[in-house]
């Protein structure tokens, strides 16, 4: 009946969690006070039960406490938006300003995963030495793990929604007819305008190895989509290739500042401390040449393997007919299968308004025959989005231990003080 007891009140606690949106801005990071108050809440259970018993009962009481964890964790799961469409492809549409609700579940799961640690060194501590050795609160502190994993997921997915118009104004436009050489295109600055504040608000608000993470993933996705688009298009003129490739520099450009991106403040009289509400955050006026800080070398290196692929099949179909085949050689990347070789090939034809006739003595003077394109349409692309789609499962786990292990492992010696 204790336990049972303590379980109630706790739901109680679930329940109020998960229409509250309101954080503790006093910490490092911003958390919600649902969080802060279901751990203070189990200090002063496990004082009230220790106080009577260190056997069964406290036993079965961290039995609650590791089941009342999951169900929060839960909890902060739903606050994240829902799937737009269905499959294993499902997207997520962010709302307006909700951005921040999604870093305000990072902080939350992070300090959560934490605390939990420092939960179960204390109830190890107290309770009886039979029972000892079955306290593990590893599972709790993965079920937070993976709502960060999927928060970040839902971040990249979120802001790769945002920029859904400019894409199909890429598509729209008739780039063959396209003569004349100008600044960069108009969705190019619509990309910067969304890119931007939403990295910045990211960056301000979640841990660095989740936010590095985050880049990472947006990078590689946002690059396959750029290039799904491009070579989508019905064919580009010799214009509209020096026009896209100025387009692609400054896209480029911004991806590579992405980790260090930066916004200057408007002077704020907001008073600090103390909860607050989830959506009251600086006014931003942004500064579109970024910061000055370097990015990580990996990121770089990375971005620009990325971009070369786009760089140089626009440089090929806005290369002259008679020199395509050898500059084809000496650029691309010939390693891959002659499938996979001659769809690519095929696709740069077909940009340059080549007539399919021609395409067959091309490709055969390339050295691949055309009946092996059958099995390579599509495939590189294929490929590449599901070699992405393994790193970012992988990554999922790497961001957690890309963290400063040092840092975190003070915290969670702050931590197991607090609840002495």
């Amino acid at each position: 009946p204790y336990v049972a007891l303590e379980e109630r009140s706790m739901d109680e606690q679930l329940h109020a969690a998960s229409a509250d949106a309101t954080v503790d801005a006093r910490g490092e990071r911003p958390v919600f006070v649902s969080s802060t108050n279901l751990f203070i809440y189990m200090k002063n259970s496990i004082t009230r039960c220790t106080a009577l018993t260190r056997e069964k009962t406290f036993y079965l009481l961290q039995r609650a406490f590791q089941k009342k964890l999951r169900s929060y964790a839960a909890v902060l799961e739903r606050k994240l938006p829902g799937t737009v469409g269905g499959g294993p492809n499902a997207a997520y549409r962010i709302p307006p300003g909700e951005e921040v609700t999604i870093c305000h579940v990072i902080d939350t799961c992070e300090y959560c995963a934490d605390t939990v640690e420092a939960l179960e060194d204390l109830i190890r501590d107290k309770i009886g030495d039979k029972y000892k050795e079955k306290i593990d609160m590893g599972e709790e502190q993965g079920a937070f793990q993976d709502v960060t994993a999927k928060s970040i997921r839902v971040l990249v997915s979120g802001l790769e929604q945002r920029l859904d118009a400019p894409l199909k104004e890429i598509s729209r436009t008739n780039w063959s007819t396209f003569d004349m050489v100008g600044e960069e295109s108009s969705y190019v600055r619509s990309i910067h305008l969304t890119v931007h504040p939403f990295v910045v608000q990211v960056r301000e608000l979640i841990p660095s190895s989740y936010f590095r993470s985050f880049c990472d993933k947006f990078a590689l996705t946002f690059a396959s989509t750029y290039y799904r688009t491009l070579v989508g298009l019905k064919r580009i003129s010799e214009a509209g290739t020096q026009q896209l490739l100025l387009d692609v520099y400054s896209i480029k450009t911004l991806l590579l500042k992405l980790p260090v991106l930066e916004a200057e403040k408007k002077t704020s009289s907001a008073g600090g401390g103390g909860a607050q509400r989830h959506h009251h955050h600086a006014n931003i006026n942004t500064n579109l040449s970024g910061g000055s800080t370097i990015a990580p070398a990996m990121y770089t290196k990375m971005v620009n393997k990325e971009f070369r692929k786009i760089e140089v099949m626009l440089k090929l179909v806005g290369s002259p007919k008679d020199m395509l085949i050898d500059m084809f050689r000496a650029q691309w990347d010939c390693s891959m299968d002659t499938g996979a070789m001659a769809h690519d090939f095929t696709t740069i034809l077909m940009l340059k308004g080549i007539p399919r006739a021609e395409h067959a003595s091309m490709l055969e003077i390339l050295g691949v025959e055309a009946g092996e394109m059958a099995g390579g349409v599509g495939a590189d692309s294929t490929m590449t989005a599901n070699i992405q789609a393994l790193q970012e499962k992988g990554s999922d786990v790497a961001a957690k231990v890309n963290a400063d292990l040092n840092q975190m492992r003070q915290r969670v010696d702050d931590f197991r003080k607090a609840f002495r």
